[in-house]
């Protein structure tokens, strides 16, 4: 259930670019949703002790533009310049400002629909988000000038008070990314290695970035934008916008490791029947034979055989000859690693 991304041969195509804007946008979103990036508590319950408290407000209110979908001048590079923002920002007509800005409430199996159509659905989704956020939402419908120039002057003050040399520690590193990406030649090799939870298909002309969102893409004709980011952290955020470039944030430093999601997916597979869990109880504090397992629980058993065949497949039991006995003992690691790997694997 991978994003595959179909890149063609020219290598054109792809391109590196960084953002002031984006960047920006990733650390509002960790500032918001902390328990996403425990890497970035520490700054996070910092800048919110530093921050003025309607500035906090502010930015929760308008919080639903940093989630799992966000507006395109937020997320592409290209889309919006990048030290002078501000101003373009503040330019963008009020009609596109809020087309753009609703997009995450305004998404229906995967594309963004027209605000006349669903005016009444986007409040209404906005509701459960809390009176803030429909308070927003409703200044974007009623007053889009009022609204854009509203959060154009929340996203400087935050820039200012807390940002700005946040975005002068970074840029040198992620440009340095860009320079060294790029001169690797080829896309191949300068996609290489951008996370272990992405991959260039063995040379078959695609990136493959594993999320559990299950469709291909094709970059011809749109092109390819990678994003460096320090504040994204684990979120690989892939936008497929129509008539835009298909756009992939990645982390910068490369993370050691990334869950596995088809092997996540099937470790839940084996633990999801209920005779698997009985097998995993009887081997949990002490190894154990088939045989010792199916006279505790009677089973039959090349019934536990079975069981345990499926276990060690997804690497949750593991086998110790003694003798003529094979003990099974489980495979502690892996059962403590699910949790945090499923939902790693789900926030991607």
């Amino acid at each position: 259930m991978p994003i595959s991304l179909l890149v063609p041969e020219d290598s054109t195509e792809v391109s590196f670019a960084v953002s002031p804007l984006v960047e920006l946008a990733s650390a509002w979103h960790v500032l918001v949703a902390e328990g996403h990036h425990t890497d970035r508590a520490d700054w996070a319950a910092a800048t919110r002790s530093a921050l003025p408290a309607d500035l906090t407000a502010a930015l929760e209110a308008w919080s639903f533009t940093v989630s799992a979908i966000r507006p395109v001048w937020l997320v592409d590079p290209t889309f919006a310049p990048g030290e002078g923002w501000p101003a373009w920002l503040r330019a963008l007509a009020p009609a596109r400002f809020a087309e753009l800005t609703l997009r995450p409430l305004l998404r229906v199996r995967g594309r963004s629909g027209r605000i006349a159509d669903q005016r009444a659905e986007v409040v209404a989704l906005s509701r459960a988000r809390g009176p803030a956020a429909t308070r927003a939402v409703q200044l974007v419908l009623d007053d889009p000038e009022r609204a854009r120039d509203t959060l154009a002057a929340v996203l400087e003050r935050f820039w200012h008070l807390c940002f700005r040399d946040e975005w002068r520690r970074s840029a040198p590193t992620l440009r340095a990314e860009v320079r060294a990406r790029t001169r690797r030649g080829g896309w191949p090799a300068s996609l290489r290695d951008l996370s272990p939870a992405v991959s260039t298909g063995d040379g078959s002309g695609r990136l493959v970035v594993d999320k559990f969102q299950n469709k291909t893409v094709p970059v011809a004709g749109r092109g390819l934008v990678l994003v460096p980011t320090r504040f994204g952290g684990q979120h690989l955020y892939v936008a497929d916008e129509p008539d835009r470039p298909v756009v992939v944030h990645y982390p910068v430093p490369v993370p050691p490791r990334a869950a596995d999601r088809r092997l996540t997916v099937r470790r839940l597979g084996a633990l999801a029947h209920p005779a698997r869990l009985e097998v995993c109880r009887a081997i949990a504090v002490e190894p154990r034979s088939a045989r010792e397992i199916a006279r505790l629980w009677r089973f039959t058993e090349s019934a536990v055989t079975k069981h345990l065949s499926v276990l060690r497949a997804a690497d949750l039991v593991r086998a110790e000859r003694v003798g003529h006995f094979v003990r099974y003992s489980l495979n502690d690691s892996a059962i403590q690693a699910l949790g945090a790997d499923l939902l790693e694997a789900l926030r991607r």
